[in-house]
């Protein structure tokens, strides 16, 4: 009995166990089946996207750059076709052996490569950029599962070191980092667009078709740069730094009447091709970031400033202390001491005593205002970044010897291309254009889609005293005995001014008196200017350091050979005392200054009439190019000898269309 209850109690057990069994199979196929259903019906669009994604990977090719060119068309800086490698990190960085492989084909260290990964996202990170052809073949060789070639255009600069601080260079992610290339980042980049790379049976990410990386390219720009003036530039320029063996040297050639600068080269040079191997300071813009305080070449502008405003004629007289003049303190000093000299002398030997005199006919607010219509103290707004201001204190903050100091280009600093275009103010008739650098902006097809036009900046002179000073820089300065005689080019007028200025010590105040920056600025043909050039070389250290000994020679080179190429011929043999007066663009009047940039005052000539021939029988110089502007009609004119008029060509009441020669003979009074 009792075993047959054993029995059925363990039939019973064995049941329950069958049926617990049994239940949790069921259980077990209940959560499967629910399971697969909330996989294959509620996470079904999820779970695809995510195969999907592991089968892709998006990446952003990024377009060509725009091009570069000069200004007849020749490339300066383009976009080639290129190759970078990607990766998916998490393949590569649990593979090492595979990742050894990868870096001994693209010559990188597996350190190197395993930043860039884990900088990478989850699932793409750039290995190498713009790898070159041999090493695409080995990686492509290789088959490695995760990794990816993607086309990437190849920045390059044909022309090598030609204008590089200008062009500037591009980064890794093709990013403009300087010169024109940063300041158009945004129209020369274009925009970059999205791929899907994918997965063959072996891993490796491939496109799955030939991408268009022409597609979204950027803008193209043409520059005003010649690349044919630019070579002369820098090769000229590079002489005279060797040649005086000085830490380097800029150098600007600008169109007097457009503002287009024409070349803007520096030395050290610096190929935008290999900016590792450069030094972060060969790659600034040292004409316009780089300021220096222009010295001598200052007095030029001045004296225009005091014959504008009626203040100081050529034939004054002004005492020179006989080389040292002690004032307010201070001791001014000129290389040579001279007693008695005219204005014009004063400009001919560069002395400094002179000027400073000269600058007590102004008031401090008056030469500080007449500075700025030069364009000093502020940016000259060509299109680069980062350029300067320069240097010109508010007369608040002057001393008395300010004033002085000023008029021979101490205590003021400027930028090359402001030292440039305020020479090219006095080469067009006293009218300063803004310097630039594009000419034209051409769209992805290549057609032009823009045109800039010049843009004046304001009078900075009357033309009747940028007249005269022009006269007297061709006559003294670059004459036989003035401070640029080795500025002069045969067949061509020339008219310039030296500057030796010394460097200011930023540690312990003062100057270094053994530091200095000799320059030479000037324009030719000066009687129908087309090239405005300033050399400005940073501390020679051989031979003579001055501005007419280094860098004026290197101008004349320059200008030579630039003519020549410019095709502009030799002018014809002046008589002497000849001055010619060239009409490049019309004159834009400043606030205080008539139509033709006269300053009002007791000076001001007799009104003529109009289109007629006036009476200059009597009158000085001066007198005479005043009554000829009232005229209102341009010539073409000689102005012989010196004194007052005593003929002229035509008569007066002549009736006049433009155009016509006009000579003047002048005779001194007895």
């Amino acid at each position: 009995m009792s075993s047959g209850r054993r029995e059925g109690r363990g039939e019973r057990a064995a049941r329950w166990r069958i049926a617990a069994v049994g239940g949790c199979v069921l259980s077990l196929f209940a959560v499967a089946a629910a399971r697969a259903v909330h996989l294959q019906v509620v996470r079904a669009p999820e779970l695809l996207a995510r195969a999907e994604d592991q089968r892709r990977q998006r990446l952003e090719l990024v377009p060509p750059r725009g091009t570069l060119f000069d200004r007849n068309g020749r490339e300066l800086a383009k976009s080639v076709p290129g190759s970078s490698v990607f990766a998916d990190p998490s393949c590569l960085l649990g593979a090492p052996e595979d990742l050894a492989r990868l870096c001994r084909a693209l010559g990188l260290e597996p350190r190197e490569a395993r930043r860039a990964l884990e900088r990478g996202g989850a699932r793409f990170a750039w290995v190498k950029r713009r790898i070159t052809p041999r090493e695409e073949e080995a990686v492509r060789a290789l088959g490695i599962a995760g990794v990816g070639i993607a086309p990437e255009p190849l920045r390059t600069y044909p022309k090598k070191s030609l204008a590089g601080q200008v062009l500037g260079f591009v980064g890794v992610d093709g990013r403009g980092l300087g010169g024109l290339e940063s300041h158009f980042d945004g129209l020369l980049r274009g925009k970059p667009r999205t791929v899907q790379a994918e997965r063959d049976a072996k891993g490796v990410l491939l496109l799955p078709a030939a991408p268009d990386t022409t597609e979204g390219g950027g803008r193209s720009l043409v520059l005003t740069l010649d690349e044919t003036v630019q070579h002369i530039v820098e090769e000229e320029l590079l002489r005279a730094v060797e040649q005086s063996r000085a830490r380097g040297g800029v150098a600007v050639a600008m169109d007097p009447s457009t503002g287009e600068i024409l070349a803007l080269a520096q030395v050290p040079l610096f190929n935008p091709n290999a900016v590792a191997e450069s030094r972060p300071e060969d790659r600034k813009i040292s004409a316009v970031v780089d300021v220096y305080e222009p010295g001598s070449t200052l007095k030029a502008p001045f004296l225009g400033i005091l014959f504008d405003q009626g203040l100081a004629r050529p034939s004054d007289a002004v005492f020179c202390e006989n080389g040292k003049w002690s004032v307010h303190g201070r001791t001014i000093g000129d290389t040579q001491p001279h007693g008695w000299l005219t204005v014009a002398d004063v400009l001919k030997v560069s002395s400094n005593i002179g000027v400073a005199k000269l600058s007590e006919k102004l008031t401090p607010h008056a030469l500080h205002e007449a500075l700025g219509r030069f364009g000093l103290g502020a940016p000259t707004r060509v299109e680069l970044g980062g350029e300067s201001g320069g240097i010109l204190p508010a007369p608040s903050g002057w001393s008395k010897i300010t004033p002085k100091t000023i008029a021979y280009g101490q205590g003021i600093s400027a930028t090359a291309v402001q030292v440039t275009s305020a020479f090219a103010a006095l080469a067009n008739e006293g009218v300063r254009m803004r310097p630039r650098l594009v000419r034209a902006v051409l769209d992805e097809t290549g057609r032009e889609a823009e045109r800039l036009q010049p843009e004046a900046a304001g009078r900075a002179l009357g033309s009747a005293a940028a007249a005269t000073l022009v006269g007297l820089l061709e006559r003294t300065v670059v004459a036989e005995g003035g401070t640029g005689a080795n500025a002069a080019v045969p067949g061509y007028t020339v008219a310039g001014k030296t500057g030796t200025s010394w460097k200011p010590d930023l540690v312990r105040g003062g100057y270094l008196r053994d530091k200095v920056v000799a320059s030479f600025a000037g324009f030719v043909p000066s009687r129908a200017p087309r090239l405005v050039l300033l050399v400005a070389v940073d501390e020679p250290s051989q031979g003579s350091r001055y501005g007419g000994m280094v860098a004026a020679p290197a101008f004349a080179q320059m200008a030579r050979r630039i003519l020549g190429y410019l095709q502009v011929p030799p002018e014809e043999a002046p008589e002497p005392g000849a001055r010619a007066v060239a009409r490049s663009s019309p004159p834009v009047p400043r606030p205080g200054t008539d139509a033709a940039g006269r300053t009002p005052g007791p000076h001001r000539p007799e009104g003529s009439a109009p289109g007629l021939m006036p009476d200059v029988h009597g009158l000085t110089m001066r007198e005479v190019l005043r009554r000829l502007e009232a005229a209102g009609v341009g010539l073409r004119l000689s102005l012989l000898g010196s004194g007052v008029a005593a003929t002229q060509e035509p008569t007066p009441g002549t009736p006049l269309d433009g155009g016509q020669a006009c000579r003047i003979v002048f005779r001194p009074l007895l």
